[in-house]
């Protein structure tokens, strides 16, 4: 009986861990709300940094539910700090963003916690020609 229980729950755990690694394949660079949703809870997902050059081409608008004033998606290419790309998708509420300012983006794979315009001396070298 012990054994069985074992037995169980080391397959249940490597089921876990198998799906979390595949779901992490599915989301790199798949900008729907199902990636960012399932980043956010997948564990082996990691916090990071990117950065992005704003452009006046969004992907597209939304009025709000409530206040109904727009809001405009971008879908672009970011980079990390040591120039690797990534697709990403953000949102900025009630009006489009100042085209050529630099971005700074916290994510959690395809979820964004938090994105602030910054300076371009705060980007890393590295990447300031890519941007």
């Amino acid at each position: 009986m012990a054994k069985k229980f074992i037995k169980k729950t080391v397959s249940i755990a490597a089921l876990l861990l198998v799906s979390a690694f595949c779901f992490r394949l599915y989301t790199h660079n798949n900008t729907s709300d199902a990636a960012a949703f399932i980043d956010r809870l997948n564990p082996l997902v990691q916090t990071e940094t990117l950065y992005v050059r704003t452009t006046d081409r969004y992907a597209y608008k939304f009025p709000d539910s409530v206040s109904k004033i727009d809001n405009y998606t971008y879908i672009q290419t970011c980079f990390d700090k040591n120039g690797q790309t990534r697709k990403l998708a953000y949102t900025s509420f009630g009006r489009p963003l100042t085209p050529k300012r630099f971005l700074k983006v916290t994510t959690k794979g395809q979820s964004i916690q938090h994105w602030e315009e910054i300076d371009e001396q705060e980007i890393p070298r590295k990447i300031i020609s890519l941007l």
